[in-house]
């Protein structure tokens, strides 16, 4: 058969691609819980000669990360979680975490997003615009 009929790449080995993980910020601020499950984490690949990517990746971030809590529990910050309400009465919880406790499915944010920017040192009661318009009301914040 005729090499042009064949995939270059048939030879090749299957090398699955290299998961893209969180970006180390500057600075790496996380929450307290958002260590302490990194770290159990690390913990756990480490026992079970896990990804290796996963634990350069966690090893990288805990190397820098810095736990901050909250000064103001009244306001917006990292560790809060934040309900708010659209102008239809659809309400959404949002929890402001570090970069490498983010799960945007469950609803947590990097305080690095958009969305958290928008929500950082807002009150209940206090009306923000999110950055795909719209404007939202805060209505519960909380800190555990």
């Amino acid at each position: 058969m005729s090499k042009a009929f064949t995939k270059e790449d048939d030879d090749a080995p299957n090398v699955s691609p290299r998961k893209r993980g969180a970006p180390i910020p500057e600075p790496n601020f996380v929450t307290a819980r958002g260590l302490a499950a990194a770290r159990a984490e690390l913990d756990e690949l480490m026992r079970a000669s896990g990804d290796p990517d996963r634990i350069r990746e966690l090893s990288d971030h805990l190397a820098t990360a810095q736990i901050v809590g909250p000064t103001d529990r009244a306001i917006v910050g990292l560790g809060a979680s934040v309900t708010v309400e659209d102008e239809a009465g659809k309400r959404t919880t949002y929890r402001i975490v570090g970069a490498i406790e983010a799960d945007p499915k469950r609803g947590w944010l990097s305080w690095q997003t958009p969305i958290a920017n928008a929500l950082w040192d807002a009150r209940v009661g206090d009306s923000v615009e999110l950055p795909r318009g719209g404007e939202v009301e805060i209505v519960d914040l909380t800190y555990e």
